[in-house]
């Protein structure tokens, strides 16, 4: 993850996510666009970042796609001055990712305001969103409302440890205490678990008995996770800038988000074929494929070897 303030950014207004996203791009831009589309926001996308999680690539193969994602419409670097209560000014970096590729009319005019929430001009999504979202039906009269996850957790109890059968009413009761569980991130199967486990013989009241166990054993609230931006930070400024280097519109001339000379080192590059994928001998980290048993006894043999003595030298 980035510095928090920092790192990706969802564009808004994207198609959902489909077979056919990224099919228009070569395959490796599509899988490092794939790597990045599933990515949570504020996580750290620079070619450098991505030639350590991706071993196939090394970060001039990296750098090369990331120009091409540009140029394609799917990435945009953004250097944004924001206000902090105290009255402190500072610069933050965030790399906006779009699963829809967009045009730079688009980009230029997201930019300029603040996460794109009210961005004049900014063309939706394909017709496929609104296709996607069906009215959910509704219930009719007398039909039973939907029960939550922690009453099904609880009215399965019975099915688990016969000793554990509740009523509807015992499920009732003890939703809440059940939801607080999942609610501080206790999975189904451990709280299930954590329930039915060590049970005294017999249980005289199951409801009773679990209420005790749900509020005594009650695992502690999460710590607060930091927040990803400061929550009354004020924008006073937004630029675009080089996706590779410092340099923005206002100090440089920008292509579709990479400055000239960006783009005129990454053409170097693939002119002297250094972006293609990384030789076995230069991988962070071994390919899948390797067949780790086969090149240990390979090891094992070349240390099995008798060392000659280096011959002596004359005086």
């Amino acid at each position: 993850m980035a510095k928090a303030g920092y790192g990706k950014r969802v564009a808004p207004d994207q198609a959902p996510l489909g077979p056919a996203d990224f099919a228009g791009l070569e395959p490796r831009e599509a899988a490092i666009a794939a790597y990045i589309d599933r990515l949570p926001e504020g996580a750290a996308i620079g070619y450098k970042v991505l030639a350590e999680e991706l071993p196939d690539y090394g970060q001039q193969a990296c750098r090369s796609a990331l120009d091409r994602l540009t140029r394609a419409g799917h990435l945009r670097r953004v250097k944004v001055h924001v206000t902090v209560t105290d009255g402190q000014m500072r610069w933050v970096t965030r790399t906006y990712f779009s699963r829809t590729a967009r045009d730079a009319a688009w980009w230029a005019a997201h930019v300029r305001f603040v996460r794109g929430l009210d961005a004049p001009g900014q063309p939706s999504a394909p017709a496929a969103v609104e296709a996607a979202v069906e009215p959910q039906p509704q219930p009719e009269p007398g039909d039973r409302a939907p029960r939550s996850e922690a009453y099904g957790v609880l009215a399965a109890l019975g099915r688990r440890e016969p000793r554990l059968q509740l009523s509807e009413g015992d499920c009732v009761e003890l939703e809440h205490l059940a939801g607080e569980w999942l609610a501080r991130g206790v999975g189904r199967e451990q709280l299930t678990q954590v329930l039915t486990s060590g049970l005294p013989t017999p249980v005289h009241s199951a409801g009773h008995f679990l209420r005790k166990r749900l509020e005594t054993k009650m695992p502690p609230s999460p710590a607060p996770r930091p927040e990803k931006d400061h929550p009354s930070e004020q924008i006073t400024g937004c630029v675009i800038m080089c996706l590779f280097c410092d340099e923005d519109e206002t100090t440089t001339t920008l292509d579709h988000g990479v400055c000239l000379d960006c783009k005129e080192a990454i053409a170097r590059d693939e002119a002297a074929g250094l972006t293609g994928d990384v030789p076995d001998t230069f991988l962070a980290r071994p390919r899948a494929e390797v067949d780790v048993a086969a090149r240990m006894a390979e090891l094992r043999s070349a240390a099995a070897r008798p060392v000659l003595p280096a011959p002596r030298q004359r005086r």
